[in-house]
């Protein structure tokens, strides 16, 4: 008895599914129905073929490699372009359009109306992006220029940047000749580095320009952080502008010079490299017998200086005049 009850159970329960899965999958066919039958847009890409530039001919700028467009008609047909029916391409033709100026501008709806005719009927191309297509060329008219950094490099603290280079340091420009007129360097994109504190390799493009093309269209960029250490040198106070009978004497003689260098250049600084002086002319005017010094050379590579003491004693001393033979 239970076994038959079972049995008559799943009978009715198989052909309750079965009646709800068919309605369920007629329902999904009626509205599936009646969204591809509603007005959609949606966006396409047509790609671009440029055809017809001589071997002596250099293109100056980006040539865009398709363009957007959208198109307004019922999901059916959307599909169809989608997954069916393949939408052609565009080709500009240089030979057609090439002019004295070296600059040609076109719009993209005059160069979609092989694409319009290809549309089915009812569809329709409501937008396009870029609406306009230009490039500029040349015959080979160019220089070289200098490549020029722009941003900021900051070493971390205890360093120091000790060397910054670029490769190649010139490169190629094509344009214009009115253009390459006002072209006097390549300018890389801003960079911006800090707490550097080992060698920084980094390929960087170079700044557009437009109507331009510089080859290469990237640099290398390599930034040499070294460590600094600090060093003390003995260095002799000296008179400046002194009149020939008189002498300066300080008190002391000698004065430290400390400064950070990095370690490739610690032996090369010493004390012959720093000049510490007095001005006779601030001398005359002072009250006192102190004077603050001032360093008057510093070598490249040495940074953070500082004397000790920044003030010393002194006193004006009148020497005999050289006798005249």
């Amino acid at each position: 008895m239970p076994r038959l009850l079972r049995n008559c159970f799943s009978k009715i329960w198989n052909k309750q599914f079965l009646i709800f899965f068919f309605f369920l999958l007629l329902s999904a066919m009626f509205w599936t129905f009646q969204t591809l039958n509603e007005v959609y847009e949606e966006d396409f890409v047509v790609p671009i073929e440029t055809k017809g530039i001589p071997g002596n001919v250099v293109i100056t700028s980006d040539l865009p490699k398709q363009v957007s467009i959208r198109i307004r008609d019922k999901g059916v047909t959307l599909l169809s372009y989608r997954y069916g029916k393949i939408l052609p391409g565009i080709t500009i033709d240089h030979q057609q359009h090439s002019n004295p100026s070296g600059h040609v501008r076109l719009l993209t709806s005059e160069l979609l109306k092989p694409v319009a005719e290809a549309l089915m009927p009812g569809s329709q191309i409501v937008a396009t992006h870029p609406d306009t297509i230009e490039y500029y060329y040349n015959y080979g008219l160019h220089k070289r220029v200098p490549v020029r950094l722009q941003g900021n490099i900051r070493p971390e603290k205890s360093y120091n940047i000790s060397g910054i280079s670029l490769s190649p340091d010139s490169v190629i420009v094509y344009a214009t000749k009115s253009l390459l007129d006002t072209i006097t360097g390549a300018y890389v994109k801003p960079v911006y580095f800090s707490d550097v504190a080992d060698t920084l390799r980094q390929r960087i493009d170079i700044q557009p320009v437009r109507g331009a093309r510089f080859s290469p269209a990237q640099v290398d960029l390599t930034v040499i952080a070294e460590r600094m250490v600090e060093k003390t040198v003995q260095v002799p106070v000296q008179g400046v502008n002194f009149p020939a009978t008189k002498v300066l004497r300080t008190f002391p003689s000698k004065v430290n010079i400390t400064f950070q260098v990095s370690m490739n250049r610690y032996r090369d600084i010493t004390a012959d490299n720093f000049v510490v002086v007095v001005n006779y002319e601030e001398l005359i005017n002072m009250q006192g017998n102190t004077c603050r010094l001032a360093l008057k050379s510093t070598p490249d590579g040495a940074g953070r200086v500082r004397i000790e003491p920044e003030e010393v004693e002194f006193v004006i001393e009148e020497v005999k005049a050289p006798a005249e033979n």
